[in-house]
């Protein structure tokens, strides 16, 4: 490997992770492709996560370790992407495991198809799973090619095994990603929607492996899998409602397609999280503080880009809750 410039550059953002980090760590040294560098960005933790990363980088010289003050998973990223040496970039969770054939297959595919973006399947994996565990290669799983992202990205990559916005199942050119960066306002949720837009419109095509590259924990430490947090999702809709309108809505060279993807899955994501959830919830304290937001947002010509594509009937659940109608509202819940 030539350590000043590597194939690959693996970023992992890291902050309190002493429990799994090691196996994580682990999977990635484990790889049999072996032309990579590790970016390991310790984002402030304050338990034993920066001695486990120490282990790795002195042992090890495709290990990096980058100290910054705690910021959040996106300006984390941010960190490592401004650093990355590789020739494409792949990133993980410090809680995650990768399978050992992950950057090969993932790789291979992208020069095969001289793709700009390789992407993977993943699969969801025990707390207390071992590395030896991890799925095993298997030749005889497939590649699809596609050349129009904003059409095909949007109209393939669904369904529970695809998951087309995590960003922890690609491998992505690193030139497609020069002007794309994660929003730093984004600590913790929401930040790989926005990317994966901005990453989307930069490439020419991209390939789908049918391999799971990526294998997501269900652990105590996880923000997306312990429950649904409405505060969590009060603020990332209080940071994503202006700025996908500032940076979509308002630019008039923008893609067509890519402003009616960013606003299909926007507004649906507003709804859900500020009326639907909230009313199943009934949780008096979430319904007060939701409807607060929704009147603050009301007028406003980015919430208006949300409102006007609202179906007649979430519009109408949009006003019960605005005027907190909330009885009637869980009346009718079943069709929300």
């Amino acid at each position: 490997m030539n350590i000043q410039h590597p194939v690959i550059t693996v970023i992992i953002p890291i902050y309190n992770d002493e429990l799994y980090l090691r196996d994580a760590l682990l999977s990635i040294q484990q790889q049999t492709f072996a032309d990579f560098e590790c970016i390991c960005i310790n984002d402030g933790s304050v338990d034993k996560s920066e001695e486990i990363i120490d282990e790795f980088v002195l042992n090890d010289s495709r290990f990096v370790k980058l100290n910054r003050p705690n910021g959040g998973v996106s300006a984390a990223r941010n960190s490592g992407l401004a650093i990355a040496k590789g020739e494409y970039i792949y990133m993980m969770d410090h809680d995650d495991l990768t399978p050992a054939y992950t950057l090969k297959k993932l790789y291979n595919a992208a020069i095969e198809y001289n793709a700009d973006l390789a992407r993977g399947r993943m699969m969801m994996i025990a707390e207390d799973i071992k590395l030896e565990q991890l799925p095993k290669e298997n030749n005889k799983n497939k590649v699809y090619f596609y050349t129009n992202p904003l059409t095909n990205y949007y109209r393939y990559m669904r369904g529970k095994n695809k998951r087309w916005y995590y960003v922890w199942m690609c491998l992505f050119k690193k030139t497609a990603l020069t002007n794309v960066r994660f929003v730093d306002a984004l600590r913790s949720g929401g930040e790989d929607f926005l990317f994966t837009f901005d990453a989307v419109a930069n490439i020419k095509s991209f390939v789908q492996i049918t391999d799971v590259v990526a294998c997501h924990r269900h652990s105590k430490i996880s923000v997306t899998l312990n429950g649904y947090k409405p505060q969590l999702f009060f603020d990332i809709c209080k940071i994503v409602i202006p700025y996908i309108y500032q940076k979509y809505a308002q630019d008039s060279n923008i893609d067509k397609r890519l402003l009616w993807w960013v606003y299909h899955k926007e507004s649906y994501a507003v709804y859900r999280f500020l009326i639907r959830n909230i009313v199943r919830r009934n949780d008096e304290k979430s319904l007060l503080e939701a409807t607060e937001i929704l009147r603050s947002l009301v007028g406003t010509p980015a919430f208006l880009e949300i409102q006007k594509r609202w179906s007649f009937r979430q519009k109408i659940f949009f006003r019960l809750v605005l005027n907190k109608k909330y009885s009637l509202a869980k009346k009718f819940k079943l069709f929300m």
